[in-house]
């Protein structure tokens, strides 16, 4: 009888092409689940609005589609109306994240990832991950090339002719299918150790903060009617075109969510130029710098409803140490580092989300050429740690405490 190979030869290696194989699979279908959820919101246009043939939306949904996966924008302005004379012709480059989309795709790209590590016996939790990475990366890059080659959008009434950057559109869907199912795959082999239960938790802090600012800007628009109302009757106005930007809002709210966790921490939001112009600090809009001074010469209040939102980012990263912490069986001390550990990822992914979910605006029509919409980094890389470390290891202390309670004693029969 001959014996099982020794790990690494070629069962190992066998192993190894299966966690590729199946990671590029679940995230191919990841991507094609992606591209039929962008052809049903197109087709939610289509009825709405009659200006436009079949085969261009058909490309909007594919724009959508890859716009979710931070692909940027490339948009010739040629003549009018937009610019005065015909002429006139300008490039401007715009990136909007629909993250709602991206939400999903991650997701599905992370159960991809924890499928994959399941075939075989990888060597560690890391191979897994890195294994199922590439796998997932390569296959998703080429399709999301492919499709962006296919978005050309020209509206002649307009002037206008939309394109999509192939060679961003492959390297940042590649990344996010690596990312997501990187995630999923080192979870799943590393299950039961400390660092898994901190990754858990700290995505599970930052998906409740993401909810919890959706909650509170529904609770602030509520309780402030006569603003929601000016947006509402704002859509109105616009006819089909109205329903459309509604959509596109509800897509972008976790994007929304993402950067008004940097005032809500304590720190602020500011739109940059050639320098600042306007900062969005909790909870007031303050001009900086020359054009800001003139645009908003006085700080301008907002509602104090707002404040609704500075509770976010603590009770986030409480629930996130919980969650780290809970049915790991530590206690004391173990348990508060679990959620400090739980609190890190989650501040972490406060700052890196609030990079990738950046509004950026650049034409030679916009002053200072370049437009960013970004939280101030530092500022809110500081903030979001202090909540995330305090509220983890709260959140995390409380979990572990149900383990040091005493059970009551069995009766014992005589």
């Amino acid at each position: 009888m001959s014996s099982p190979p020794p790990p690494g030869r070629p069962g190992g290696l066998a192993d190894a092409g299966g966690t590729v194989g199946r990671a590029a699979v679940g995230a191919t279908i990841a991507f094609a689940t992606l591209i039929a959820v962008g052809q049903l919101l197109a087709g939610l246009g289509l009825l709405l609005i009659k200006g436009y043939g079949l085969w261009s939306w058909v490309k909007i949904g594919l724009l959508t589609a890859l716009l979710s996966l931070r692909a940027e924008v490339l948009a010739t302005v040629e003549g009018p109306p937009i610019l005065r004379t015909a002429t006139d012709a300008t490039t401007i480059q715009a990136r909007f994240v629909p993250m709602a989309l991206t939400i999903g795709f991650l997701w599905l790209a992370a159960r991809a990832g924890r499928r994959a590590a399941r075939v075989g016996t990888p060597r560690s939790a890391l191979a897994a991950a890195g294994l199922s990475a590439a796998g997932a990366a390569v296959p998703v890059a080429i399709l999301a090339a492919a499709v962006a080659t296919l978005v050309t959008l020209s509206f002649p009434a307009l002037g206008l002719r939309i394109q999509v950057d192939a060679a961003g559109a492959a390297l940042w869907a590649g990344t996010l299918a690596a990312t997501g199912a990187a995630a999923g795959a080192y979870m799943e082999a590393a299950h039961g150790r400390p660092s898994a239960a901190a990754l858990r938790g700290g995505i599970t802090a930052y998906g409740w903060a993401l909810g919890l600012v959706l909650v509170g800007v529904f609770v602030v628009a509520t309780l402030e009617p006569t603003v929601t109302r000016a947006y509402v009757d704002g859509l109105a106005g616009l006819g089909p075109g109205g329903g459309l930007l509604f959509g596109a809002h509800l897509l972008a709210t976790p994007a929304q969510s993402t950067l008004l966790l940097a005032p809500a921490s304590g720190s602020y939001l500011e739109i940059v130029g050639e320098g600042s112009i306007l900062r969005l600090c909790p909870w007031r809009l303050v001009g900086s710098g020359a054009a800001g001074a003139t645009f908003l010469p006085a700080p301008l209040q907002l509602t104090p409803s707002l404040w609704l939102l500075s509770a976010v980012p603590g009770v986030a990263a409480m629930l996130g140490g919980r969650r780290a912490a809970a049915g790991t069986g530590v206690t004391g001390g173990r348990a508060a580092g679990l959620g400090v550990a739980a609190g890190s990822v989650f501040a972490s992914l406060v700052v890196v989300v609030g990079w990738f979910a950046a509004l950026r605006f650049s034409s030679g029509l916009l002053p200072g050429r370049v437009i960013w919409v970004h939280p101030a980094w530092v500022r809110t890389a500081l903030a979001a740690l202090a909540w995330g470390v305090a509220g983890g290891a709260l959140g995390a202390w409380l979990a572990g405490r149900a383990y040091e309670e005493p059970g009551l004693p069995r009766p014992t029969s005589a």
